[in-house]
């Protein structure tokens, strides 16, 4: 997604209406001095400004891929339609109720900065060295937060995944579904409801550039220019997927493809694809899980027992324990973990991360037969040992977990792709680009 700034919703026709009146009353030098509305879009407005900085943005991610940019009406072309769909969905998230407060923001902005090893700080400190205007980043990950919340209330939230659907897809990937692939792609999309007439055309386009990339073009570069796909501005890369994350015309026609091979056209109902196999890896490996058995006594705090009681308590359990007391006769006495206390504290077998982190790390260190002294965790001070581990085979469970989520993950994408042109077509955008006579004088200028 392109940077832009975010008007909020009650104001904007004031905004529009001001803009207007001064831009009517003044000279054009002057009113491009107040910057320039280009596109309305239902209540709110596209600026000059704002197409600017996302065609700046969208020049460096070009160069950071080492992709030859294409000419810059179609790069501002793609570049306008991605503005125009992302004011679309922030309006409709306010207009949902959908806020993201900057409490919430710096939240979010704390934990990107955290992934990559920075406090909050140093992160704005790299935006800016990398020539970005902070501010506008914080805007845009505001955007992208609502747009998210949007569409998991109006998309994902209707996207059900059943065990015939999981069925079925391992059934037609057979033993390619953990194989990677890295595609590029380009779509040529066929509005909803299209007529016959529509759709030809757009069978007539994809097949052009399809002649276009076998003659040698470049596929990133014909990408960023004439795709409809949301990678588009990437160059078309979809990254590392494994087959069974792919949908399946795309998973089959991958299978047959040698690395640096570019497919036929793919026929779907949202338009004409077309992939290109980068490369493939991995395939066929089994899956193991360490578990633990482990068991423990949870003694918390109550009204009649503060913190340091709590952990006297524990201190003076773990002391008879290492005298020798049945470990299962004191936690049905005495732990305060409903779930475990009548099985004798028993936990049974779980994988990595079932329990709270400091409880995992605490058992994590411990060899079976192995007794922790107190430690204290959100839920109160434990007392824990490990009973056992094993290593299983969860092959099966593990693909049909991916199978699961891909689904989900699939449904919802296709889901999003007609919601998001539903939404396009049902929208009022109304262009008010400078003529190419403005164009040529303001550049003069």
């Amino acid at each position: 997604m392109v940077p832009m700034k975010l008007f909020s919703f009650a104001p904007v026709r004031l905004i529009t209406a001001l803009l207007l009146a001064l831009m009517a009353l003044r000279p054009v030098a002057a009113a491009e001095l107040l910057d320039r509305i280009l596109v309305i879009v239902d209540q709110g407005v596209i600026l000059q400004s704002e197409l600017d900085q996302a065609m700046e943005d969208a020049r460096r991610q070009i160069r950071e891929r080492g992709i030859r940019a294409p000419d810059e009406e179609a790069l501002r072309a793609q570049v306008l339609e991605r503005l125009i769909l992302t004011r679309l969905q922030t309006q409709r998230a306010q207009q949902a109720g959908i806020r993201v407060d900057d409490r919430e923001l710096n939240e979010v902005l704390t934990n990107i900065a955290r992934q990559n090893n920075m406090s909050l700080a140093e992160f704005a400190e790299a935006v800016r060295k990398d020539g970005m205007d902070y501010l506008a980043v914080r805007e845009q990950i505001r955007d992208e937060v609502m747009i998210q919340r949007l569409r998991a209330r109006e998309v994902d939230s209707r996207v059900t995944v059943t065990d015939q659907d999981i069925d079925m897809l391992l059934a037609s990937q057979g033993t390619d579904a953990d194989v990677e692939y890295r595609l590029s792609h380009i779509l040529v999309a066929v509005p909803e409801g299209a007529s016959a007439e529509v759709r030809e055309a757009a069978r007539k386009r994809a097949e052009a550039l399809l002649q276009r990339l076998r003659a040698g073009e470049d596929f990133a570069q014909v990408a960023i220019a004439h795709s409809d796909g949301q990678q588009a501005l990437q160059g078309g890369d979809l990254d590392w997927r494994r087959g069974v994350d792919l949908p399946q015309t795309f998973a089959r026609t991958a299978a047959k493809l040698a690395p640096g091979q570019i497919s036929d056209l793919i026929e779907t109902s949202g338009g004409y694809h077309i992939i290109k196999l980068v490369d493939r890896r991995g395939g066929g490996e089994r899956t193991t899980v360490v578990e633990t058995r482990a068991r423990h006594i949870l003694i918390q705090t109550n009204a009649v027992r503060n913190d340091d009681q709590a952990r006297l308590l524990a201190r003076d359990l773990y002391n008879r324990l290492q005298a020798g007391e049945d470990f299962a006769k004191l936690a049905k006495e005495y732990s305060d973990d409903p779930g475990s206390k009548n099985n004798g504290g028993d936990l049974g077998f779980q994988p990595p991360g079932v329990f709270a982190p400091e409880f995992q790390v605490r058992i994590d260190q411990l060899e079976p037969g192995e007794l922790s002294p107190p430690f204290r965790t959100q839920f109160g001070w434990h007392i824990a040992s490990v009973i056992e581990r094993r290593t299983r085979d969860t092959t099966d469970e593990t693909r049909r977990a991916r199978a699961r989520a891909a689904i989900a993950n699939r449904k919802a994408a296709e889901e999003y792709d007609t919601w998001l042109r539903r939404l396009r077509s049902e929208a009022y955008v109304e262009y008010r680009m400078p003529s190419d006579a403005e164009t040529a004088a303001q550049k003069a200028s």
